[in-house]
């Protein structure tokens, strides 16, 4: 386990129901790639970027940032979204470069980007997005 996994972990350990467990982690950011190549990378610095963590009913959201040299793990504040609560996932992207649209049953949209090869944030980098998209369809599947 990576040490962000073990802070990952760590900081959601006292907000999972009983029988509830973390089956994978992920890191997601929000920062757009034409915004860090007009900054010439100054616009990585800073928040935009989140810890995940997928259980079979629910996804968490650990709000962190960048520190210059690398990323900081810092629980700036914990967000969760019961699959129920999401209509839909629209995946987009190419190669490693990923992109994921939750629409949310209040008429939310919530847009996080994801490197495929960013394994050395989180080990359940490479299947984050399908494992998402297998958990919202069993949890909200008619009898699931």
């Amino acid at each position: 386990m990576h040490n962000y996994d073990e802070f990952i972990h760590q900081e959601l350990a006292a907000r999972l129901a009983p029988g509830e467990a973390l089956e994978l982690t992920g890191f997601l950011y929000t920062k757009a790639l034409a915004k860090v190549i007009a900054t010439h990378g100054l616009s990585l610095i800073g928040d935009g970027y989140f810890f995940a963590a997928l259980t079979r009913k629910r996804i968490f959201i650990i709000a962190t940032e960048m520190g210059v040299a690398s990323l900081k793990m810092v629980n700036k504040e914990v967000g969760e979204i019961a699959y129920a609560e999401i209509k839909s996932i629209q995946p987009s992207g190419f190669l490693n470069q990923k992109m994921i649209a939750l629409e949310l049953t209040d008429g939310k949209t919530l847009v996080f980007r994801l490197n495929s090869l960013a394994t050395h944030y989180a080990s359940g980098q490479k299947q984050f997005i399908e494992t998402l998209m297998n958990f919202h369809q069993a949890a909200t599947r008619p009898n699931g």
